[in-house]
């Protein structure tokens, strides 16, 4: 069987290869191979050592969405590999060596940003590693006094045809590294930089497919040497000679010509093979007596206290979502089992599929008699399908979102749900099922979450209209963090529970829309962050978020169920901290999520808060250990293959994009899927079919390669250097040590160590040439460990300090003051600094952060290099544009500028290749606004925008570019270009060398020109 064979490297006539997420070694002219690796994890980026005998590689643990790489060095004729790297960090990997004792390796280690790595030395008989100053690196060739490195994008599978500001480019030294220069840079991108004779090779898309090209040693005469027209070339290394590529899944060799090496691995695919998986739920359902769980995109459908779990539908390779329990005890979902979204029946013993087209099905919601299901898909539209006639009607449709959030009458002809009406507004709407879709509010707020009360009288709401403003506690703005209060509406022409009259008067169980409007009614209760509501009889369910910062994690976030009864108008918790919640038809039972449990409990009655996950009647705890899920992984990825391909057909941006051919693009990539043999080989495949949109925002992020667990490594935040006889502290970093995260263990209260000062040891375990600190401190992150410190004074002391979880939370700090803290001093405080690293929530924080001790002085820089990009530079390009027009004078202290907290009329932004996406659009509007002169290099280049709404069945987010942003003056110009700076400046690695930023030094001093002028 053909293997996905990967990263190839060549010494002479050994090749060295990746396949089935292991080091495979072979001859060019001998059919036997030999696996090196085994089991440790994802192992790729062989490289061998100058004498042959060593091979370095990166070994990539992933496990529940959290990884790291580091590299490992063996012989190439076999052994156990050694691991030569502790840097904990995702981006390290082996680039090459430097001679027989020293591999070469690029790694994010202690760097502010993930995009900015650097090249390190280091020696694989002691471990011991030294930063070598030449600033951001990519890629590496170092023959003799000659060096080449990449910068920029190296290994651009799902963005092909990239030509934004961060396109590959080489740089060459030829006097060791003293001095570089730019040495290639094409209009695509270039990687790979190899030297052989006297012609330095590398891969370029700049004609459109990744081909192998050279050029002299004076970066002239380029020829092309290969001509891939299909799969283009990746990942090529040489060994001075000949140069080895892999291009589909094959590896390639040249060697004067071009030809593919026939290399037939025979293995035992484990990765392959049928297992047993932990059960973790992705959705739930009940019908009041029956549970259906959904576990992978396979339903099970169970009795909450007794019985088996029976699983429903196909085995293997079928993805079913939106699983919804009927009266009867059967299933409704949706399909992909014939390509395309599909509703289905599912029962005990057979499955019927109803083969309709509705595009991608967002949302379903079936009728409490199960005869009719409510559809909501990517086109906008909402249809309603009679299950028994097969007849569909489309009942609404949008031009600003997908309809949500539907809900039946329990009379089954009438239905509610949540449409959008603007870009920033949305009402709900009901309907009969042979009707019109009628209004119940104005669509000039954000109402949503229908829900009908069980008998049929009320229809309950919610609506972000509470706009009662909070003062911001630092900065002088105010928002709305409790904006959301809960909404009846009595749907015939009755009295609201809120308003009763003197005698009985029961509201009638039909809706009359005439003045429905009117008969909207709050809650007497105050506003908070409501996110659902449903109605049980007697009672209704409310979920409330909590109000929390922003820069938490959101994936597990607790809500907290209120319940309002109308007997005694009076709302008392139900129960905390649950994930989700469900209501059956009748509204009698509730069930509920919490953690890896699913409670099934009365609405009448509160349960137990706090219990054992241990199945319990009782406490309503449901034993899943019942549902058992066998996988077969091969089958599994061409479903995720399908889909993947299928969510970029329906949702891409254009969908008159002549250019892009899905069928041809499915059928291309469909011949390498029987080759793939591991998660890590599939995650690369999908990245390349993808990446044939050759538009920015293209991703495939994954949260497990089936490997052991990687153990993080802890954090002193400082740098440290062997001096023969202990690891001196060379730098310890540091922020505001008043603030949270912003200071290193090494100088908490109690320990105050000091740069200069000397670790011996770690919880007793001596240092030593063979034994570096890092190395102690694996899985130690975040916890308290002991050094022995002789101090610079040569005082012998012992400090317990508790470590990092990660550094570069305070590497970025420390970079951002010491920036501050220059312009301050070459401005004689007349310029403020302040740098913006993400358009998101941590990027907002930041630029607050700075600019209330910034925003009064005569001059600002903005700094948005490394900017991952979000969805804020509207918000913080108004801020900017509040140009101060005078003083407010007291009669003690200095001026201020009014208005209060106004921006100063000298404003410089500095933008580089790594600011993208909306970093981008901040750098294009900051020049469009005329703020001031944005200096740097041409940015990133990706401005069609994604919602990240979709996973596939393990977890793993797939993207498709979904809107583009087009400028009134220039279009689509910013995408896969970027935004060119008014003055252009680069960073040398001779710069890097010199600690020197002239980019910042060109902010610096336009800043104190412009200041002249005024």
């Amino acid at each position: 069987m053909k293997t996905y064979k990967i990263f190839p490297a060549i010494h002479n006539d050994k090749i060295a290869f990746t396949t089935d997420d292991d080091i495979w070694i072979s001859q060019i002219n001998d059919p036997k191979y030999e696996r090196l690796t085994s089991g440790l994890g994802v192992a790729i980026r062989p490289r061998f050592s100058p004498d042959g005998k060593n091979i370095a590689f990166t070994l990539i643990q992933l496990k529940d969405g959290k990884g790291i790489s580091e590299v490992y060095v063996m012989p190439s004729s076999g052994g156990e590999p050694k691991r030569v790297t502790f840097f904990g960090r995702p981006t390290t990997f082996a680039a090459g060596w430097r001679d027989n004792n020293t591999v070469l390796v690029i790694t994010d280690y202690q760097t502010p940003f993930s995009y900015w790595t650097e090249l390190y030395e280091v020696n694989v008989n002691t471990n011991s590693f030294k930063r070598l100053p030449f600033g951001n690196v990519s890629s590496v060739f170092w023959k003799d006094n000659v060096i080449i490195i990449g910068r920029g994008y190296q290994d651009l599978p799902f963005w092909k045809g990239y030509k934004g500001g961060r396109k590959g480019e080489l740089w060459i030294s030829k006097d060791g590294g003293k001095t570089f220069s730019r040495f290639v840079s094409l209009e695509g991108n270039v990687a790979w930089p190899m030297i052989v004779g006297e012609r330095v090779f590398f891969i370029s898309e700049h004609e459109g497919i990744g081909n192998l090209y050279s050029v002299d040693l004076e970066g002239k005469d380029l020829r092309k040497h290969s001509d891939f027209t299909n799969f283009g070339a990746r990942n090529a290394n040489s060994d001075g000679k000949r140069i080895v590529m892999q291009s589909g899944g094959e590896i390639y060799l040249f060697d004067g010509e071009t030809k593919q090496l026939e290399i037939d691995v025979q293995t035992d695919r484990r990765k392959a093979q049928q297992k047993f998986v932990d059960i973790k739920i992705d959705d739930f359902s009940t019908n009041g007596d029956m549970i259906s769980v959904s576990v992978r995109g396979r339903p099970f459908l169970l009795r909450p206290w007794s019985g088996p779990a029976v699983q429903l539908g196909e085995r293997q390779g079928v993805r079913y979502k939106l699983v919804r329990v009927l009266h009867d005890g059967g299933i409704i979902a949706v399909s992909d089992e014939r390509g395309y979204d599909r509703l289905v029946r599912l029962d005990p013993n057979r499955s019927t599929i109803i083969d309709k087209d509705f595009g991608r099905i967002e949302q379903i919601s079936i009728s409490p008699d199960g005869k009719k299901v409510l559809i909501s898909n990517n086109k906008l539209e909402l249809w309603l399908l009679d299950l028994g006639s097969l007849t569909e009607k489309l009942i609404d449709s949008s031009e600003y979102g997908i309809i949500s959030q539907i809900s039946w009458h329990p009379n089954n002809s009438w239905f509610a749900y949540s449409f959008p009406e603007s870009p920033g507004t949305s009402s709900i709407r009901i309907c009969s099922i042979n009707g019109k879709p009628v209004k119940v509010t104005s669509g000039y707020s954000i109402d949503f979450s229908p829900a009908f009360d069980p008998e049929g009288k009320y229809l309950y709401f919610l609506s972000s209209r509470n706009l009662d403003p909070m003062q911001d506690p630092i900065f002088l703005n105010m928002s709305f963090p409790k904006a959301v209060k809960p909404y009846i509406v009595p749907l015939s022409n009755c009295y609201s529970p809120f308003n009763q009259p003197i005698e009985n008067i029961e509201c009638k169980q039909e809706v009359e829309v005439d003045g429905i409007q009117e008969r909207v009614t709050p809650f007497p209760l105050d506003g908070d962050n409501y996110v659902a509501i449903a109605g049980a009889k007697g009672r209704v369910f409310m979920a409330i978020a909590p109000i929390q910062g922003m820069l938490k994690s959101r994936e597990e976030v607790k809500e907290r169920i209120d319940f309002f009864d109308f007997n005694t108008m009076s709302k008392d918790v139900f129960l905390d901290n649950v994930n989700a919640f469900v209501l059956s038809f009748d509204g009698t039972k509730i069930l509920v999520k919490q953690g890896g449990s699913i409670r099934f409990l009365e609405v009448s009655s509160k349960p137990e808060q706090n219990v054992p996950p241990n199945p319990d009647r009782k406490t309503g705890v449901i034993d899943l250990s019942r549902v058992k899920l066998i996988t077969d992984p091969r089958m599994e990825w061409e479903q995720m293959f399908n889909e993947t391909w299928r969510l970029m057909e329906e949702n891409y941006w254009r969908k008159d994009f002549d250019s892009i051919n899905w069928y041809k693009i499915k059928e291309k990539y469909k011949e390498l899927i029987h080759k793939v043999g591991t998660r890590y080989e599939l995650s690369d495949l999908l990245k390349e079919m993808i990446g044939e949109t050759r538009t920015s925002h293209s991703y495939e992020i994954p949260t497990d390669f089936d490997t052991p667990i990687p153990y993080p490594v802890g954090s002193l935040g400082a740098s440290l250097e062997f001096n023969g006889e202990c690891y001196t502290i060379t730098k310890i970093f540091e922020g505001d040590p008043a603030n949270d995260g912003e200071k290193s263990p090494l100088k908490e209260a109690g320990v105050n160590l000091e740069e200069g000062d000397c670790i011996i040891a770690i919880d007793g375990v001596k240092l030593g040439e063979n034994v570096n600190p890092q190395s102690l401190l694996v899985n130690k992150s975040g916890t308290q460990v002991i050094l022995s410190v002789i101090t610079k004074s040569g005082q012998k002391r012992e400090v317990t300090v508790r470590t990092l979880n990660d550094e570069e939370r305070i590497v970025y700090r420390d970079w951002v003051e010491k920036n501050r803290k220059y312009v301050h001093q070459k401005t004689q405080g007349q310029v403020g600094y302040i740098h913006i690293p993400n358009m998101g929530p941590e990027g907002f924080a930041e630029f607050y952060r700075s600019f209330i001790s910034e925003f009064y002085k005569s001059g600002l820089i903005i700094d948005v290099r490394y900017n991952g990009g979000g969805y804020i530079s509207g918000v913080l390009l108004q801020r900017l544009l509040m140009r101060s027009v005078g003083f407010i004078v007291p009669r003690n202290g200095k001026s201020i500028p009014f208005p209060e907290y106004s921006v100063p009329k000298v404003t410089v932004a500095i933008t580089n290749e790594n600011a993208g996406s909306d970093g981008d659009l901040f750098s294009f509007m900051f020049k469009q606004f005329k703020l001031g002169t944005l200096i740097g290099k041409r940015t990133w280049g990706g401005v069609v925008g994604i919602s990240g709404r979709h996973k596939l069945i393990d977890g793993t987010m797939v993207s498709q570019p979904e809107f583009a942003v087009h400028m009134y003056d220039i279009g689509l110009g910013i995408e896969n270009h970027g935004v060119e700076p008014d003055v252009d400046v680069d960073i040398t690695p001779q710069d890097y060398a010199l600690d020197k930023d002239p980019q910042l030094d060109k902010a610096i001093e336009i800043a104190l020109a412009n200041l002249e002028k005024k």
